[in-house]
C-alpha cells in the first residue's frame, strides 16, 4: 500500500501482520479524501488503526493533529515504528486500549474528521456514534467504512448520514450530527 498524495505521495506502508488489520483501497482512500476536501490544518481522529494508512494520508495532506486508537499492542508497536522512521514527531498520538474506554478518557475534544474502520458486519459502526456522544466528543464530521455486503447500519437519533460512496466491497458512511449537516456541493 502506498501514500495516494501529499508530502508522503508514493511512500510504501508495510502492513502489520494481524489478524484484521485490513488497509483501505487506495481507490476508496483517494475519493474520500477527494470528497473532504482540503484538510491542511485538520484535527483527526483515527478509530481502529489498523495499519496507520489512513492515519497517514491524513498527515500527507497536511492535517496538524492525529489520535489514533487500536487494540492491539502488535499494531501500536508498528506504527510507533513507523512514526519514528518517517519522522512525524509528536502530531501524530498513538492510543492502545478499548475504542470505547480511551473515548471515554478523550471526553469533551472536538475533532474535525473521525474515521473509524472497525470490524466489519458486527454491528459496530451504528454503535460509534452513540460512544462519541457519551463521550462528549464532537466532531464536524465523521466517516465510517463498513463492508457494503452488509445491510447499512441504523444510526442512532441525532445522526444523519448524509452520504454513501461504494467501492468495490467497502461502503463509506459519511454522517453528521443532525445540526451540523454540511452543505453538499
Amino acid at each position: 500500500m502506498r501514500i495516494t498524495a501529499g508530502r508522503f505521495r508514493g511512500r510504501k506502508i508495510p502492513v502489520p501482520r494481524v489478524a484484521g488489520v485490513r488497509p483501505t483501497l487506495s481507490k476508496a482512500r483517494q475519493a474520500l479524501f477527494n470528497i473532504l476536501g482540503n484538510i491542511e490544518g485538520a484535527s483527526v481522529l483515527d478509530l481502529f488503526s489498523g495499519s496507520g494508512l489512513m492515519a497517514l494520508e491524513a498527515i500527507s495532506r497536511g492535517a496538524s493533529g492525529i489520535s489514533s486508537i487500536d487494540s492491539s499492542r502488535h499494531v501500536i508497536r508498528h506504527l510507533q515504528d513507523m512514526r519514528e522512521r518517517w519522522e512525524i514527531g509528536s502530531c501524530w498520538q498513538l492510543l492502545h486500549g478499548d475504542v470505547r474506554a480511551i473515548l471515554e478518557r478523550l471526553g469533551d475534544q472536538h475533532f474535525d474528521l473521525v474515521f473509524a474502520d472497525p470490524p466489519y458486519a458486527q454491528g459496530i459502526s451504528e454503535c460509534i456514534p452513540r460512544w462519541l456522544d457519551q463521550s462528549r466528543i464532537l466532531c464536524t464530521q465523521l466517516v465510517i467504512e463498513e463492508s457494503a455486503r452488509v445491510d447499512p447500519p441504523l444510526w442512532p437519533s441525532g445522526w444523519t448520514q448524509h452520504r454513501l460512496r461504494r467501492y468495490g466491497s467497502v461502503c463509506l458512511y459519511f454522517l453528521a450530527r443532525e445540526a451540523l449537516i454540511p452543505e453538499d456541493p
